[in-house]
């Protein structure tokens, strides 16, 4: 029974843990793993539980400097921190990890076992290079000499961030050393207090009691709670809270395991990036407005220059007339879809009752000429059921679309077909054409990104901002824009608009 309490507390507290970690037995096969190893590196417990750690995920973990911690470095230091590694995964890409590792030699001749935590720093690897700064601290293993204590004790402090486990009555019974370090605090001040008066009370906060108090006892487990204090001793800071209710067996009293990440860092770094996009936004728009007036004036302008003068040009003037006339008129449409963009991303919704058949008819009528002279049929369905959208955006989305068939379909376009489909959460209108199609280069997401144009045999046509509009309006309707490739040619565009929203009043 002991051991088996000792194996449930303990797969608690690896489970509470946000960083991947792993328990190896002395042939370095999984005991172990916890959920954040299984999400963060795309693998099954069916696939790693018994495994060799290096057979992992089709032998993505059989890594040279793996090998070299495991099999050389920690048989002789029995522990080891901050050992990077570097590599390339199949299925997650490439990363960069912090691996801290501490050898345990249990109790009653038991053979070892290894403790693995890894710390996936890619991203802090990039804020090295200029991008953010890294949020975490170095972790310091403690022993004890009972063997669930060791093994509870080494879990905890072999992880970062600070983690605090309390009994029933919110009264401290073990701390990490991270939370010691980072807190300022000491560990008689710590031990066997209410966590509200930690630090003179400095831990007596409203958002903790209500987690504590109030959803934990009805939930048993949080995630991601966060709580902002203004600490006497470090500062204000935002931190992001695990929790988790730990029934004990036998008639014991429960536990609770408090995990806390400091978030203070990321979220200036978040909220700096907030104030820079309104201020770049503020720029774009005050850019393009301004330019909107001079590029048609520059393109009327140029139009008519070369209509009353294209007669006494020689041939090289008229050539130099028609590359003015060209750029005037990609300038002034690449201003006036900015300003469309901006607009349509500032300008809340007005959603109505929307008649679909009637937003195809107005479509239809809009690529009337350019339908007629290239001779293409057009397919709708005989009947769509009403919508709740904003009318003129999903009129723009569907022009975009039917205009992007048009402009890259080439002479091979015949067609466009549309149909309508419902899920259980959204509308759904696919465009498919029978053109050219997409090269297999040019099939990515940043089809989607503003000022992504794509070649046709004309060359380089188009804003690079239609399509970008599109996501914009499918976002803001709840939904999304995707596309499929045809097998041979052709091109089917996706747009889906949430079937939730509510009619503006």
């Amino acid at each position: 029974m002991v051991t088996t309490l000792i194996d449930q507390i303990s797969e608690d507290i690896v489970e509470t843990i946000r960083e991947p970690l792993l328990v190896l037995d002395s042939d370095l096969k999984v005991i172990l793993a916890n959920q954040s190893f299984y999400d963060s590196f795309k693998v099954k417990p069916e696939e790693t539980v018994g495994q060799l750690i290096y057979d992992i995920g089709n032998r993505q973990w059989d890594i040279p400097k793996l090998r070299e911690l495991l099999e050389n470095i920690l048989p002789e230091k029995t522990s080891f921190d901050n050992y990077e590694v570097e590599h390339d995964f199949a299925t997650i890409g490439k990363r960069v990890m912090l691996l801290n590792a501490r050898q345990i030699e249990q109790a009653m001749g038991k053979e070892r076992i290894i403790l693995l935590a890894i710390e996936d720093i890619t991203a802090r690897k990039e804020i090295e290079a200029g991008l953010e700064k890294t949020r975490k601290e170095l972790v310091i293993i403690k022993k004890s000499a009972d063997e669930a204590h060791e093994f509870a004790d080494s879990v905890i402090n072999t992880v970062r961030e600070p983690l605090i486990s309390l009994d029933q009555d919110l009264r401290v019974v073990t701390v990490s050393r991270s939370f010691y370090d980072f807190f300022k605090v000491k560990p008689e001040e710590t031990v066997g207090q209410l966590i509200y008066d930690l630090g003179n009370k400095q831990w007596d906060i409203p958002r903790l009691r209500e987690l504590l108090e109030t959803i934990l006892p009805e939930k048993t487990s949080f995630d991601n709670y966060e709580v902002e204090h203004d600490f006497a001793t470090i500062g204000r800071r935002t931190m992001l809270l695990n929790a988790r209710q730990i029934q004990r067996g036998m008639g014991k009293e429960r536990i609770i395991l408090l995990a806390i990440e400091d978030i203070t860092e990321r979220k200036k770094i978040e909220d700096g990036l907030e104030k820079s996009s309104e201020k770049l936004k503020f720029f774009a728009y005050s850019i393009s407005h301004d330019l909107k007036s001079p590029a048609i004036g520059l393109y009327g302008l140029t139009k008519r220059l070369y209509k009353d003068y294209a007669d006494i040009l020689d041939e090289k003037g008229q050539r130099y007339c028609e590359h003015i006339l060209k750029a005037a008129e990609q300038i002034a449409e690449l201003v006036e879809q900015i300003n469309v963009f901006i607009t349509t991303k500032e300008t809340p919704l007005t959603i109505e009752r929307l008649a679909l058949k009637e937003v195809l008819q107005v479509i239809r009528e809009e690529f009337s000429s350019q339908l007629s002279i290239q001779e293409i049929r057009w397919s709708e369905p005989d009947y769509i059921p009403e919508i709740e959208a904003d009318r003129l955006c999903i009129i723009r989305a569907l022009s975009n679309l039917v205009d992007n068939a048009l402009k890259y379909g080439g002479e091979a376009l015949s067609e466009i077909d549309i149909v309508y489909k419902e899920s259980l959460e959204s509308h759904i209108l696919s465009i498919t054409d029978n053109g050219i199609g997409l090269k297999q280069e040019d099939y990515h997401e940043d089809i989607f990104t503003p000022f992504i144009r794509r070649k046709t045999s004309k060359g380089i046509q188009g804003s690079g901002m239609g399509l970008a509009i599109v996501r914009e309006i499918a976002e803001k309707h709840g939904g999304d824009v995707w596309l499929e490739p045809g097998q041979e040619r052709g091109i089917t565009f996706y747009i889906s608009i949430s079937n939730h929203l509510q009619l503006s009043r």
